[in-house]
């Protein structure tokens, strides 16, 4: 065969592969995308299991499957969803609650906890089952009728903690010297590379706070159990309570006992007989075949920005500024919206990001009511985004404030030139035409003023922003900033919030100033891709192998907290540490 004859030949047989490959994988994705449809009869059971990562707003059903991440990510939205819906329902009777591991944040545990305690109103059960309970899922199933621990299980009732990783002396060891530029005693985001434990200030804060978050826990726990706060207070003090037997004396759960113990309590409560089988279903499935919402001419858009604020496009996980501003721009253009929520879990991220995003709130707000609803973490960028809406709701438990900007740069040049034998060179019109770019020298005297001056002139423009939007004077603004962290509860005191409440109660808030008359709808945004968009955005993670790295970012926290410093180069508007309260 000729050469040209065969080179076409193999690139018509690559082609036909791709295209076949293709078609092989999305059929594969439509046929994942239908799961089974659940059986609905009159003794129905919702099964929750309180197992992985808690979001505001989970990839797609496709995208989860595909790898394999089904139960590993909860779709806060999806899993309030149907606990309201099963409330109405006749047809489910009770809940079935698996504890597991569970990483989630304390506001929207509370938020599932309050829908919960409304499904308990309405008549009927909840049975907890757990090998073993954290106290994030012991907050949750101290609301059950029956709490059931496993005898071989573990119940460590032990009070809250914050443990922050310190990279002081690592960068010493690479001869990496951080060059850091702040305003406000409190902006202690970049304490983690100039220090080996946390600053007075900063542990003062962070203390303050947790000890809010955990009184929230007890006061809660005690309400539900009928017991005396300052009893399990002395519960977490002695750590008297870490077995099941320790547990079932301290009157904290009703049985010890194995799995098929506590499902002989679902079938009493059914009145079934021991040989019947319960009938189960998914939360996430009951939600995929249950009716929707009837839609109605009026509607509330409730607009998700969860994760770091970063400039352009961004990525998956992430508060991009391009993305946000497309999707304001949509939502002030569609006349049936009235009103918008603006849901943010946000530690910050981008001064400049948050600045733009702020504008294109203004702009929202000028047009329609604009409710900020604060979840886990609204703070520094993420406050920045809340003051420019009308009325700010958070839960007691959220993390917010941080008003406060802080630059970090690193001075490589003792590694590059001594440790790996790198060097650089460079020709410029200007003594400082290279900064920021040529990473091979430190930076000069004049420079670090010049950062210093901009990050003082970001941290003013912040609190004229919060002082505009609070209506409060910008010294009574400064006397709470200074990158301080509050608990919702101490926020709203401080007058950084209006109310306390959650995701549905800032929905109501923004019916009422939008003056809606009748029902309403609620629309989430953005919108889900479309089937196409998730199957090409799931190949290219496949094929860049970002789907491994997310995977290993998600378990090993070292990975979590060394993206979070490449992540933090620049001026931010940002969360001190990656603030984790277990």
């Amino acid at each position: 065969m000729p050469p040209i004859k065969h080179l076409f030949r193999q690139v018509l047989i690559v082609v036909v592969g791709i295209f076949v490959s293709m078609a092989l994988f999305i059929s594969m994705g439509v046929l994942l995308l239908q799961p089974n449809k659940p059986k609905i009869t009159d003794k129905t059971v919702l099964h929750i299991a309180l197992r992985g990562q808690v979001v505001e707003h989970a990839p797609g059903i496709l995208k989860r499957r595909l790898r394999g991440e089904r139960g590993q990510v909860i779709d806060l939205f999806v899993l309030k969803d149907a606990i309201e819906r099963a409330r109405e329902d006749k047809n489910i009777r009770g809940i079935y609650l698996e504890a597991s591991a569970l990483r989630a944040g304390w506001a929207s545990l509370a938020e599932v906890r309050s829908l919960l305690s409304s499904f308990k109103q309405a008549g009927k059960f909840i049975v907890a089952y757990g090998e073993q309970y954290t106290q994030k899922t012991y907050y949750l199933a101290s609301l059950a009728d029956e709490i059931v621990l496993h005898p071989a299980g573990l119940f460590p009732f032990k009070g809250l903690s914050q443990t922050v990783f310190f990279y002081k002396e690592l960068l010493d060891k690479f001869k990496v010297a951080p060059q850091v530029f702040r305003v406000g005693e409190y902006k202690s985001a970049v304490e983690p590379f100039i220090r080996r434990d946390m600053s007075q200030a900063s542990k003062r804060q962070n203390s303050r706070l947790l000890h809010t978050i955990h009184d929230h826990f007890l006061r809660e726990i005690a309400m539900a159990r009928g017991l005396q706060k300052d009893a399990l207070q002395t519960m977490t003090d002695d750590l008297s309570v870490v077995l099941p037997s320790d547990a079932h004396q301290a009157k904290l759960i009703d049985e010890v006992a194995h799995f098929d113990d506590a499902e002989a309590l679902i079938k009493k409560r059914l009145s079934l007989s021991e040989e019947a089988s319960v009938n189960y279903v998914l939360f996430d499935e009951y939600v995929a075949f249950k009716a929707p919402h009837q839609s109605t001419p009026n509607k509330i858009a409730v607009l998700i920005a969860e994760g770091n604020i970063v400039d352009g496009a961004g990525t998956l996980g992430t508060i991009s500024a391009e993305a946000l501003t497309t999707s304001l721009n949509a939502i002030r253009e569609d006349q049936s919206i009235k009103a918008v929520v603006l849901r943010i879990n946000s530690p910050g991220g981008s001064a400049l990001a948050s600045d733009v995003l702020w504008k294109e709130l203004i702009l929202t707000k000028a047009q329609k009511p604009l409710v900020a609803s604060m979840s886990d973490v609204a703070a520094s960028g993420g406050y920045y985004l809340a003051a420019a809406c009308d009325r700010i709701l958070a839960h007691p438990t959220t993390i917010t404030g941080s008003i406060g900007i802080f630059g970090l740069f690193f001075d490589v040049h003792a590694l590059l030139n001594g440790g790996l034998g790198i060097t650089t060179d460079v020709v410029k019109t200007g003594r400082s035409a290279d900064l920021f770019e040529n990473i091979g020298r430190p930076l000069e005297r004049h420079e670090s003023a010049t950062i210093q001056r901009l990050v003082e002139r970001g941290y003013a423009i912040f609190l004229e922003r919060v002082a505009a939007g609070r209506k409060m004077d910008k010294k009574a603004v400064a006397r709470v900033a200074s990158g301080r962290v509050w608990s919702g509860q101490l926020a709203k005191e401080k007058g950084l919030v209006d109310e306390l409440g959650g995701l549905e109660e800032a929905v109501q808030v923004a019916a009422n100033l939008a003056a809606i008359e009748g029902e309403y709808t609620v629309s989430y945004w953005p919108k889900p891709k479309n089937l196409y968009n998730q199957l090409l955005d799931d190949w290219e993670s496949r094929v860049g192998g970002s789907a491994t790295l997310c995977t290993l970012q998600r378990d090993l926290p070292v990975l979590q907290h060394t993206q979070a410093l490449l992540d933090m180069r620049g001026i931010q508007a940002r969360l001190p540490y990656t603030m984790e309260i277990e």
